[in-house]
């Protein structure tokens, strides 16, 4: 196998991206990767001491801090263009569990036509385990999603309409043909990957879930209180841009064969009737679960 780079954009989340760089230094084999230390240029001085570690211990990190503040996809567009290899876009409030680098490799080039491959996750929405409730699924732990996921994991992908930007594996193929994110549109961020796909789609390439991989998002931390309206920005340029885009998205949601045997097991050995929570929750989490198995 090929090396591949991993892109970890970082702006200040100090915690969280300690714990993403040890989980992947603990779960992945290190002679499979480069790892790309992406600062934009983060006002927090204990990120500069953590990127110069790292990068210091391993002769495979390496570490880019920018002059200026440049907004998610212009960062993670430097590392692409830094980058020779297959890359993984991971955010920095995730963590890898094992085999998940290899696994997403394997299925990126088990067909010329994938563009991109997303793991599945707790807060993956179309990737979602055990289910596409994010509001459910925070009520289980790293560990016991991890656990139950690898427990019941399956090989093979399911296609799907768009992917994910907590964490894709994109092809260097892909990337000459489709090009890099959009950042002067995006800007700050959200949304920029989704376009991706999209172009991706439209020279007909294809997008790809893998059932055998694994990663915990924590999810939107990197934006803070500007969620929400970024957010709705970035809706209103993707629907200009693809009106289709929400009723595809619907759809595959909805469709309950997508994934269904994974999440019905998946559930099965998480406590959810356990689970101290409030009774309309509690209902929707034996919905799921009686979902999964009819």
């Amino acid at each position: 196998m090929e090396k591949v780079d991993i892109l970890l954009p970082i702006y200040n989340s100090y915690d969280e991206t300690r714990s993403c760089i040890e989980s992947i230094f603990n779960h992945t084999n290190i002679n499979a990767f480069n790892l790309y230390l992406l600062d934009d240029k983060s006002p927090d001085d204990n990120i500069v001491e953590l990127t110069s570690y790292f990068s210091g211990k391993y002769p495979n990190v390496i570490t880019i801090r920018n002059e200026n503040n440049l907004g998610f996809p212009a960062n993670v567009n430097n590392g692409f263009y830094v980058s020779k290899n297959d890359v993984i876009i991971l955010n920095s409030d995730t963590l890898v569990t094992d085999a998940w680098l290899e696994t997403l490799a394997e299925v990126a080039n088990s067909e010329e036509l994938i563009a991109a491959v997303n793991p599945m996750s707790n807060y993956g929405i179309i990737s979602g385990v055990p289910t596409t409730n994010s509001t459910i699924n925070d009520l289980f732990s790293f560990e016991e999603i991890t656990h139950a996921f690898h427990k019941n994991k399956q090989k093979g992908y399911i296609e799907t309409p768009l992917l994910i930007g907590f964490c894709m594996y994109v092809k260097r193929k892909a990337l000459d043909l489709v090009g890099t994110f959009d950042a002067e549109t995006f800007k700050r961020g959200y949304g920029e990957e989704t376009d991706w796909c999209m172009r991706a789609r439209r020279i007909g390439l294809k997008l790809v879930v893998s059932k055998e991989a694994y990663v915990h998002h924590i999810g939107g931390s990197s934006f803070g209180a500007d969620k929400e309206k970024l957010r709705k920005r970035s809706k209103e340029i993707l629907l200009q841009r693809y009106p289709q885009i929400d009723l595809e998205l619907e759809r595959f949601v909805k469709n309950r064969d997508n994934l269904k045997e994974i999440r019905k097991y998946v559930m099965r050995d998480l406590p959810y009737l356990s689970r101290k929570t409030g009774k309309m929750l509690k209902l929707k989490m034996i919905k799921h679960y009686m979902t999964y198995n009819f």
